[in-house]
């Protein structure tokens, strides 16, 4: 584990990871802003967001997709290797393992993404393991600022709204397909963009704090 210290350690040598997640962001959100242009009808409140892979712009949406899951790994790794390891080690090993699983699928949604059953199968289960994995990386690195002083408290307290506006998501989602609750397929669509830009806004603060406190 010595290994993995030194590893998480001499990343944090090449740039500040708040690059990265700001990268992250703005591939991310330039890929869906492009599509979104280019899709016509396209409604906030009936499409899912990646539905926009199904427009004239989906070749936007996923290389978006693909290079904002990239940079999303970069900066959780130098998230992780931030965090002191003393009293936290079995926390940063869980943290590490979900916030790859989490970005490594969500690259996938870039890659398998359209109306062929197979593609939207696998589109489908790697949101799904995104999102899980993603609510446990996200409180716990809200966790791990909670005990650094150089990060504010109102971060923290929105990090973990993130969490919880992405277990109501994971909620609706199994409560529509696996107990065939229709209704809420009414706010789903709705509740997938809101979780979007509240995650993106999240990134974009803790990349702010990594960089104007040097961290």
């Amino acid at each position: 584990m010595e290994k993995s210290h030194n590893l998480l350690g001499n990343f944090q040598q090449f740039v500040s990871g708040g690059v990265y997640g700001i990268l992250s962001v703005v591939f991310g959100m330039l890929g869906d802003l492009i599509a979104y242009l280019m899709y016509p009808g396209y409604n906030f409140t009936n499409n899912p967001v990646s539905s926009l892979c199904n427009g004239p712009g989906g070749m936007f949406f996923q290389v978006g997709t693909v290079l904002s899951g990239i940079f999303a790994i970069l900066f959780v790794l130098y998230f992780i290797g931030s965090v002191p390891a003393q009293n936290a080690e079995k926390l940063r090993k869980i943290a590490l393992l979900t916030a790859l699983i989490s970005c490594i699928s969500f690259i996938s949604l870039g890659v398998f993404c359209g109306r062929e059953p197979t593609i939207a199968l696998i589109h489908g289960v790697s949101a799904v393991i995104s999102w899980i994995s993603g609510i446990c990386y996200i409180t716990l690195f809200n966790i791990f600022m909670l005990r650094n002083s150089k990060y504010s408290k109102l971060l923290v307290y929105f990090g973990f709204g993130v969490s919880l506006t992405l277990s109501t998501m994971v909620l609706m989602f199994f409560l529509y397909y696996f107990l065939g609750l229709h209704i809420v397929i009414i706010i789903l669509p709705l509740l997938e963009w809101i979780d979007t830009f509240i995650l993106a806004i999240w990134y974009l603060i803790i990349s702010i704090f990594l960089i104007l406190k040097k961290i």
